[in-house]
């Protein structure tokens, strides 16, 4: 072996063991600084993959709160704390892809009697009572005994049927006095009513101030709402939907002094309607002729549609336009 060769071996000696000359406390401090930047760089990589994914502002999973959708609402028992026209619907099961249509009799108190007598009916008809008479409350009462949903008939506007009641509801009152008189009717109807219809449509039926007006304290109340469409021109539908209100549009209507043949056709129109949409809301003008000629339309209408509560047709039409319109 030469010196050179010599000197070489002992180079190579000094080099393989510089680490001896650091020291255990030096080496673990390098250890350390190593552990520390890869930490640094896979966080920094992380939240730059998050915000590519839109993931970094994801809130911990023990902070949200998952909730199993709702099942169909139309057969379901409203739970705790839900709105008067939910909380007091009658009970109704019909399969989803059943057409359903509701009858309501407009009750204002011309021929009650009458009206009173297809409570003994074994259909799920709707009864919308007047207020402004004396026995309102305990007709409401009878209703909702014979596991049948009432609405309140509402004066919208002077009309022959209703007189020259002061309670009326019409343009050009005070927020407070409409407000005052709206509640006046659904207290006088009763406990357990799921809602109201407009009886007789006058201007107040176009009038968005009064309209909204209402319509705010119908959503307080947790209150439906049937447009009966008595001015070709109502703004009931459009103006209370956005406030929460739900509410139906009737398809046909059948009048106290119909004839047969006129009668027939109303309903065999809110059939076709309700075959073609899925739903039809019909209103009837409670009386001894029209109510014989509903009964006889009941022997021969088609099974294949469903008399159904109000409120469950109004279900079905909220749902959206793939299930429902009207």
């Amino acid at each position: 072996m030469t010196e050179d060769d010599e000197d070489s071996d002992n180079g190579y000696v000094e080099r393989r063991y510089w680490l001896d000359d650091l020291g255990a406390g030096a080496a673990a401090a390098l250890g350390a600084g190593s552990f520390v930047l890869a930490v640094v760089f896979m966080a920094l990589l992380n939240q730059i993959g998050g915000a590519q994914t839109g993931t970094a502002a994801m809130p911990a999973v023990e902070d949200i709160s998952f909730e199993a959708p709702e099942a169909d609402i139309a057969i379901l028992p409203p739970h705790e704390g839900a709105p008067a026209w939910l909380l007091n619907a009658a009970p109704f099961r019909a399969d989803p892809g059943t057409p359903l249509m509701a009858i309501v009799l407009l009750d204002d108190g011309q021929d009650s009697h009458a009206t009173m007598r297809a409570l003994d009916w074994d259909v799920p008809l709707t009864f919308a009572v007047a207020a402004d008479f004396g026995d309102s409350p305990s007709r409401v009462e009878q209703v909702r005994h014979a596991g049948r949903e009432a609405l309140a008939l509402l004066p919208f506007g002077y009309g022959d049927d209703f007189g020259r009641d002061p309670n009326v509801l019409r343009r050009g009152l005070s927020e407070r006095e409409l407000l005052r008189r709206l509640r006046w009717h659904l207290a006088r109807a009763g406990e357990g009513i799921v809602g109201a219809v407009d009886g007789q449509a006058g201007d107040i039926a176009r009038d968005i101030v009064a309209l909204r007006m209402l319509g705010e304290g119908l959503a307080a109340d947790g209150m439906l709402m049937l447009d009966s469409r008595s001015d070709p021109k109502s703004l009931i539908a459009a103006r209370m939907r956005p406030m929460g209100v739900p509410v139906g549009r009737r398809t046909t209507r059948v009048s106290r002094d119909a004839l047969p043949d006129e009668a027939f056709m109303a309903l065999t129109d809110a059939e076709r309607h309700a075959f073609t949409w899925g739903t039809a809301i019909v209103l009837v003008e409670a009386g001894t002729a029209s109510l014989d000629i509903l009964a006889d339309w009941m022997e021969t209408r088609s099974d294949s549609i469903a008399i159904a509560p109000v409120s469950h047709v109004i279900r079905r039409l909220r749902r959206g336009p793939q299930y429902a319109t009207n």
